[in-house]
């Protein structure tokens, strides 16, 4: 006899679909390094990701800073297949809020109410003048225009967002030199690189003597 479930069962299938973006209730979880900024990546605005109340792949319209993946399959980096969530008793607002038999509250989070980068570090942080002079130069705003145009781009635009993709990568180099920058921190400051950002619309990537080139 089939029955219909209304209570979690911890099965964990939520879990291995990544980690949740972190809402204004978890601010605190953060600032007490419960969720220490290591453990976070930052989607850019603009940024391509499945929207869950669309369930399209399209630009997202607020900067979102999620609780990372890790893996193949991108599974969310606290939880254990073994033990489940290790960070259960102060997990994220939005797994507090998922209900998986029943999505209507947690796809009414979709985008809204979400913590960012400078909320997270605070308004004097040193980074906020590199975050903003990163987004200047390489901004995500554009990858949308891109997905709905792809087979008619102009060769011009493609070498302008090939021009982009190497402005972000030098920029990178130079900052985690600057600042001695580990990977984990440098998906919080900055999020992906452009050219993995580029990668859901088909684009790769080829390196020839030291320069990046875009496959299109």
């Amino acid at each position: 006899m089939q029955t219909t479930m209304n209570s979690c069962i911890q099965c964990g299938k939520c879990c291995e679909q990544g980690g949740p973006a972190l809402h204004t209730q978890d601010l605190e979880l953060v600032r007490n390094k419960q969720i220490p900024t290591s453990s976070l990546i930052t989607l850019r605005k603009g940024e391509l990701a499945h929207n869950p109340v669309t369930d399209r792949i399209q630009g997202i319209k607020v900067e979102l800073v999620k609780v990372n993946g890790t893996g193949r399959r991108w599974n969310c980096v606290y939880y254990d297949s073994e033990v489940g969530c290790t960070i259960y008793d102060y997990r994220p607002y939005a797994c507090q809020t998922l209900k998986c038999w029943d999505t209507v509250e947690i796809l009414d989070l979709v985008e809204k109410d979400t913590l960012d980068r400078k909320v997270i570090l605070g308004e004097d942080h040193s980074m906020l003048p590199i975050i903003a002079e990163h987004e200047r130069i390489c901004p995500c705003e554009g990858l949308e225009y891109l997905q709905n145009n792809y087979e008619k781009l102009s060769s011009s635009k493609k070498n302008e967002v090939e021009k982009m993709v190497r402005k972000d990568l030098r920029f990178r180099a130079r900052i985690i030199k600057d600042f001695d920058l580990k990977l984990s921190e440098e998906l919080f400051y900055f999020g992906r690189p452009l050219f993995q950002l580029l990668q859901p619309l088909g684009v790769r990537v080829s390196e020839v003597q030291g320069e990046i080139y875009l496959k299109w």
